[in-house]
């Protein structure tokens, strides 16, 4: 667990400034948790009542229409994920999110972030910036979605994520651009 914890602190000091005496504060209410490639971090319908930072491996974020698969987010090492939705307002997810790999996290409960939010104002900011960041994401993904094409999208995704083309399954892509896989084959024809 020790690698994980370390892992998380050098991610949060690329974003705030913070000495070692108030990260050590928190790392009573981290837990390592470990995941199975196909193993789920939360189900559609089950509350999220925790926080994840990855320190390896690859989830992906994807709910139900219609009875298909439609990918919203990959979240890769060095990274945070939960249902942000569910894990804030304390609410079913509306959503799922599966391990692609095996995969190592380190969690942080909601009741154990209030209980740190009491102990440490700068874990407040911590998480205003984190949450910031989430914000600034998803902004971004709602431009892409509106005002790329599928070529675009995944001329995007070549350029920004190259590594995402190598670890995640073909489909994934293709709906995660909002394609179906024989216009991904396609579009990755013309490209070559």
């Amino acid at each position: 667990m020790v690698k994980e914890i370390e892992n998380f602190r050098d991610y949060l000091a690329q974003i705030i400034s913070m000495d070692k005496e108030t990260f050590d504060i928190a790392i009573k209410y981290f837990e390592a948790e470990h995941f199975a490639r196909n193993e789920y971090f939360v189900h559609e319908g089950q509350s999220c009542n925790r926080i994840a930072y990855i320190s390896k491996g690859l989830f992906r974020i994807y709910y139900l229409k219609e009875g298909n698969e439609i990918n919203t987010c990959f979240c890769k090492e060095n990274s945070i994920t939960s249902s942000f939705n569910s894990f804030i307002n304390h609410i079913p997810s509306t959503e799922t999110i599966q391990a692609l790999e095996d995969s190592v996290v380190v969690t942080l409960s909601s009741e154990n972030l209030g209980k740190l939010f009491r102990e440490s104002d700068i874990w407040q900011t911590i998480s205003r910036l984190l949450t910031e960041k989430e914000c600034l994401r998803l902004s971004e993904r709602a431009g892409l979605l509106s005002f790329e094409t599928a070529l675009e999208k995944y001329k995007n995704l070549l350029k920004n994520q190259p590594e995402l083309i190598q670890r995640v399954p073909i489909q994934y892509i293709a709906s995660y651009i909002g394609v179906s896989r024989e216009t991904l084959s396609r579009i990755r024809a013309k490209i070559r």
